[in-house]
């Protein structure tokens, strides 16, 4: 008699036994085929996603304040940049393509989706380094003792549709300071849910967002937060206010000095803004009809979300009239009437 798992069975003299025996061990990782595919266990994925925010918030400051250290000014408009922060921008790039290249490894779900994603997860970062540049050497250029960006906004606010007094240097602040929510969202999501990908996704970690991202009973609830948090705090807060900022500074030290180096630097910033601005929609696109039949018979939540989606429309809409208003106005400025004229 042979002994298998506790269990007595009767085996015939001079029978061969062959038994293998598996014990389920509660570290044990493999995945059954029911449970979504999981790229990273909870907590690696937390701890990336704690690195990579504080990683961007540190990133961000040192080129809010970085430029005003060597620092050429350029007349009467925009400051031109150190050539340090392109070599300092160009590394977190790689560090993002590299972080994202160590996480896939081998994994099959990662693999698919990598040579697709990858370009616009570089994109994503290039996008957010060059927005708080952009802030960066604005600031910077207020310690040049020609530059008259401030004076020369003062005439552009005055005679605009909607009035303003508020000073230049504060609305490039406070653009720069709306991109801040999606580097802070993650580090809360890190720590008070069990899905990660919202936090890559905010982060602009796109592969690693799409591969671990849940498919099944948590899909729909999953498309409504990712839409949410994509459209208003990466299309509204972080590209479409900034990129109206950053071409009005643009357009005023065009007026001012010319087509100078800085302006180019900003220009590169403007265009990145904006197509990244276009990839999004695009992206958020299919998620719009799984989120507008998500109200079912609320009609009043639905006409709200048509107008911010409406309204979204128009900002972008307004953007790129803005930035061919860099070529074909005389005084490089678009206002609601159209062309700014100003004394420069």
């Amino acid at each position: 008699a042979g002994v298998v798992c506790g269990k007595a069975q009767a085996i015939p003299f001079g029978t061969a036994v062959s038994a293998e025996v598996s014990v389920a061990h509660p570290w044990d990782q493999r995945v059954s085929p029911e449970m979504p595919d999981e790229l990273m266990q909870k907590d690696d994925a937390s701890r990336l996603l704690r690195v990579w925010s504080a990683g961007l918030i540190l990133k961000q400051v040192v080129l809010l304040i970085g430029p005003a250290i060597g620092v050429s000014c350029a007349g009467a408009g925009l400051a031109q940049a150190p050539l340090w922060v392109w070599f300092h921008i160009a590394g977190w790039c790689f560090f993002a393509f590299g972080t994202e290249l160590l996480v896939c490894g081998d994994r099959p779900a990662c693999q698919s989706n990598f040579s697709y994603t990858m370009p616009s997860t570089v994109l994503n970062i290039f996008d957010v380094c060059t927005d708080a540049l952009a802030a960066g050497v604005m600031l910077a250029s207020y310690n040049c003792e020609d530059c008259r960006l401030e004076a020369t906004w003062e005439q552009v606010a005055a005679k605009s549709a909607l009035p303003v007094s508020i000073p230049l240097w504060s609305i490039a602040l406070l653009a720069w300071l709306a991109t801040l929510p999606q580097c802070l969202m993650p580090l809360y999501i890190s720590s008070a849910r069990d899905d990660q990908f919202i936090g890559f996704d905010l982060l602009g970690f796109e592969t690693v967002a799409s591969a671990t991202r849940r498919k099944k009973h948590l899909e729909r609830n999953s498309t409504q937060e990712r839409f949410m948090f994509k459209f208003f705090l990466r299309l509204l807060a972080e590209n479409a206010f900034q990129i109206h900022v950053q071409i009005t500074i643009a357009g005023l030290s065009i007026a001012l000095t010319g087509w100078t180096p800085a302006v180019d630097i900003m220009l590169i910033s403007i265009y990145t803004t904006f197509v990244v601005l276009l990839f999004k929609f695009c992206q958020l696109w299919p998620d719009f009809w799984l989120v507008f039949e998500s109200f079912k018979s609320d009609m009043p939540a639905k006409v709200v979300f048509l107008n911010v989606l409406l309204a979204a429309f128009v900002v972008v809409a307004y953007a790129l009239a803005k930035i061919l208003a860099l070529f074909v106005c005389p005084q490089h400025l678009l206002n609601f009437d159209g062309c700014a004229e100003f004394d420069v």
